[in-house]
């Protein structure tokens, strides 16, 4: 299995369709602000990925 690296966060917004966050693993409501940001894992290219707002110190790093 693939160990995944969050590379950096573009910015706050919500999102579209239901996603779940890579740091807690649960989903994230529609109408809750999260993080979008890319995703890089061993294999592929990286991929966008949404975060929680608390799951996310403020210096960007992942809690």
């Amino acid at each position: 299995m693939a160990t995944q690296q969050a590379d950096t966060y573009e910015y706050a917004t919500y999102t579209k369709e239901r996603e779940t966050c890579p740091s807690c693993s649960m989903p994230i409501p529609l109408h809750q602000l999260a993080r979008r940001g890319m995703l890089a894992g061993k294999d592929g290219p990286p991929r966008v990925a949404y975060w929680h707002a608390r799951c996310v110190k403020a210096d960007g790093s992942r809690r």
